[in-house]
């Protein structure tokens, strides 16, 4: 134990806190991604890839709604009681989609009901699990935990979709919720366990997350009028909301070819199977057989099950070997606006390349350097740019943009979409407005443009990152403080 707490920095008294919050995160990510895979099967066989149109829109508001009653349960519980009654929600929603899964799978409304269930699970899980580990973790101690803590969640990601692979073939829907429900349900005992652990740490607080009057729904209004004063943090709304509106359309676009191509052809490898099968041609040894012989990998199954597995296994793949070796590389020696620029000019160049090839491997590229890229460099450098922020204005920022414009972006996607379907069925479904196999590529005439706004604004911003840290780094000098100490003290115009 000494030897682990010397090379991971964990002081006396915080292994079994770290290891207990690295296991809640990674239960959480792992159950997310386990599940996705399934997701996106059921609205292909369910529903269609059409009624994503009715989902993305549905989503946004119902977790609007979620969002803002989270925010009052923060002055209304502590940390611990809050973060059981979660927990218990989420249990039991999983054993009511379990149940009607195994007895009443023929409703469509179970399967919108589903789809919307998973995008909350991961969001409200996710804002739960950071306000608990902030409200049990001194600013000293988190600067040394969080990358450890962290990394839980994306190795939780790569094994969720590598368990999906070898198992979405083998059992049942229900099984596979009946199988996250239980994984899940060791996340109470986890919580009690750190519960008891931090009750002697007197900087630790144990009444309510946050002060009656004072929460983040106050903050986040709050936040309104401290982003509408800077030019920078309203630059970087457009870039969230950008990604958002860019993410939206491309996951559209992507579920729709696959439905396409699978009614088409009747079934596809996957694209670690056709990467795998390279590799095979290339190397001469026999890979994929190997993976599914001795891992129970679905590789070279052409079912939807099978195909969408080993998509995000795949995805989950790249985005831990760009977290691991790329990440940190590139915004130490290429600088932030390097960092921020990358996702972008990637998604303009594949949406123009498809626009002109539109194949269904473009369509699949595209899709996998948006969510590889997402989770790993562009979601490390874009919360970098809040870095340089004050506190308070920091906390409301963050508070408005998660609230508020994220949901905004979501809604505003989802009923562009409603607008496209709608357009076709007034005009027919040709040109623009179809949605046949040759004319999905005309959704890239949105995402090409709103992709180049996007560039200019991560270059203005990543700019603007420099001289903010510039600026602190000489006032460090002139002071002599630390420099994370002046960071969090500059003001943001």
């Amino acid at each position: 134990m000494a030897f682990i707490r010397a090379i991971l920095d964990i002081r006396k008294g915080e292994l079994g806190k770290t290891a207990g919050m690295f296991a809640y995160f990674f239960i959480v990510i792992a159950a997310f991604w386990f599940l996705k895979p399934l997701r996106s099967v059921l609205v292909i066989e369910k529903l269609g890839a059409d009624s994503l149109r009715q989902l993305k829109v549905l989503t946004a508001l119902v977790s609007i709604g979620v969002v803002a009653a989270y925010s009052v349960a923060l002055t209304r519980f502590s940390r611990e009681r809050l973060t059981y009654v979660i927990l218990g929600a989420f249990f039991w929603l999983q054993v009511f989609f379990w149940f009607f899964f195994t007895y009443l799978g023929v409703y469509k409304t179970v399967y919108y009901g589903f789809y919307v269930f998973l995008d909350l699970f991961i969001t409200v899980n996710m804002a739960l699990f950071w306000t608990f580990l902030a409200d049990i973790t001194r600013p000293e101690s988190a600067k040394r935990l969080y990358g450890i803590i962290g990394a839980g969640g994306v190795i939780g990601g790569f094994v969720g979709s590598f368990t999906s692979n070898s198992l979405i073939e083998r059992i049942t829907p229900a099984d596979m919720l009946l199988y996250v429900a239980l994984a899940y349900s060791s996340i109470f005992f986890i919580v009690y366990g750190i519960s008891r652990r931090v009750q002697s740490i007197k900087e630790v607080p144990s009444g309510t997350i946050a002060v009656a009057g004072k929460s983040r729904l106050a903050d986040a209004l709050a936040g309104a009028r401290v982003v509408l004063k800077s030019k920078y943090f309203l630059g970087i709304c457009f870039v969230l909301a950008a990604y958002e509106l860019t993410s939206t359309i491309n996951d559209f676009t992507f579920h729709k070819a696959v439905e396409m191509i699978f009614a088409e052809k009747g079934g596809t490898a996957s694209l670690l199977g056709v990467l795998l099968t390279f590799v095979d041609q290339t190397t001469g040894l026999d890979v994929t057989s190997w993976l599914e012989v001795n891992f129970g990998l679905q590789v070279a199954g052409g079912t939807l099950g099978s195909f969408f597995s080993g998509f995000y296994l795949a995805m989950n793949l790249l985005a831990l070997l760009v977290q691991v070796l790329l990440t940190s590389l590139v915004i130490r020696r290429l600088g932030m606006t390097t960092a921020l620029l990358v996702l972008p000019v990637a998604l303009v160049a594949m949406s123009i390349g498809f626009f002109f090839f539109p194949v269904f491997l473009l369509v699949e590229f595209l899709y996998l350097t948006d969510n590889s890229l997402n989770y790993s460099l562009n979601q490390t450098s874009r919360e970098l740019l809040f870095v340089p922020a004050g506190r308070e204005d920091k906390y409301r920022a963050l508070a408005f943009i998660d609230m508020f414009v994220l949901r905004a972006a979501k809604a505003m996607a989802g009923f562009l979409l409603l607008g496209l379907a709608g357009m076709a069925t007034i005009f027919g479904s040709t040109g623009f407005f179809s949605a046949s196999s040759s004319s999905i590529r005309w959704y890239m005439l949105l995402t090409i443009p709103l992709g180049l706004a996007w560039i200019a604004v991560a270059v203005y911003l990543g700019r603007r990152f420099h001289g903010l840290s510039e600026s602190a780094t000489e006032r460090d000098m002139s002071l002599g403080t630390a420099p994370e100490d002046s960071y969090n003290v500059l003001p943001i115009e």
